[in-house]
């Protein structure tokens, strides 16, 4: 063989070389769909879009999110766990409210009264993580956590016992059972819909976290019931397949930055609940329960929820309040 020949031989082999190095390198890093049940820079998205960047950021070789947006603009927010599970999506963040047609007992997400970290050492998360992987999914933690719903009430709706007859109110899957448990009549609504129907009466009361209110909402509101109830979960979610799939390098990665996101946000609530309360006391007037009329509306609460959990899932359903309810 002539030293041209071995050069050309020797120039090939080394460009294969570097080739297949670069094919391996780019083969490392693993690539997941992400999508969010709320708009796309909304207050309920913007910390699963801070997680995006931050795996990003520091994956860069192992693990990326390519991150499509939010709902209602990707399709239904009622689906997109559905499509997660059936591997459209690979990360998601939601509420339990919304994929209850995926896993019926992710409407207990919002019973939970103790903390995330409570029930991972009680055994209630482990319990949600056979749950969902039954659905190929797995939960991994939580964006939001501490903040209350609350019901707001219109000029002239001021009640002043734990009775809601007479009142006709916007809800949302979340809370409708309480709300018809203590005697309201109710009709479903998206977001956006809520500042008309209460401007021209169609409604007399909504009910929401006391933080994420819109702007113009204190126009049409006179009146904030406590105390507060259930909670506003907001989970972050991964398809079962796709986690068991990654190497050890990236599912840790994406493990360890879902639990300082949980753990900040945690903190984040705690401080946004606060800010919202003290805010609220100067433009609505705060009805607030207590004694026995406190333990009625509270328990009314409980018991509808969990009523509803145990009817989709008679085993799981009791099963789950033992782990997550005070009582």
């Amino acid at each position: 063989m002539s030293r041209l020949t071995i050069r050309s031989a020797l120039g090939a082999a080394i460009i294969a070389a570097g080739v297949a190095g670069l094919a391996q390198s780019a083969a490392a890093e693993t690539k997941l769909v992400g999508a969010s049940c709320f708009p796309q820079g909304s207050f309920f998205s913007k910390r699963f879009e801070a997680f995006v960047e931050q795996v990003n950021a520091k994956g860069e070789g192992v693990v990326q999110i390519d991150y499509v947006g939010g709902a209602p603009a990707i399709g239904s927010p009622f689906t997109l766990v559905q499509k997660q599970a059936q591997g459209v999506y690979d990360i998601v963040s939601c509420t339990g409210a919304y994929y209850q047609n995926a896993v019926p007992e992710s409407d207990a997400w919002k019973l939970l009264e103790k903390s995330p970290d409570e029930i991972r050492a009680n055994g209630g998360w482990d319990l949600m993580e056979t749950i969902h992987r039954e659905k190929n999914l797995v939960p991994l933690s939580r964006f939001h956590y501490g903040t209350p719903f609350h019901l707001y009430l219109g000029e002239g709706k001021k009640i002043d016992k734990p009775d809601l007859t007479g009142l006709h109110l916007r809800v949302a899957p979340i809370y409708t059972n309480f709300f018809k448990a203590l005697g309201a009549t109710t009709q479903n609504s998206n977001l956006a819909q809520i500042y008309p129907l209460m401007e021209n009466g169609t409604v007399g009361g909504y009910g929401w976290p006391i933080t994420g209110i819109q702007p113009g909402w204190e126009k049409v509101t006179a009146y904030r019931v406590d105390p507060g109830f259930y909670d506003a979960d907001i989970n972050l979610l991964v398809n079962a397949r796709s986690w068991d799939g990654l190497d050890d390098k990236a599912r840790g990665l994406i493990a360890d930055l879902a639990m300082e996101a949980e753990k900040a946000g945690i903190a984040a609530d705690t401080a946004a609940v606060k800010a919202s309360t003290e805010k609220q006391a100067g433009e609505y007037e705060i009805i607030t329960f207590t004694g026995a009329d406190a333990e009625k509306w509270s328990s009314t609460a409980r018991d509808a929820g969990w009523a509803g959990v145990v009817e989709v899932s008679p085993d799981y359903g009791p099963q789950l309040r033992k782990f997550f309810a005070n009582e």
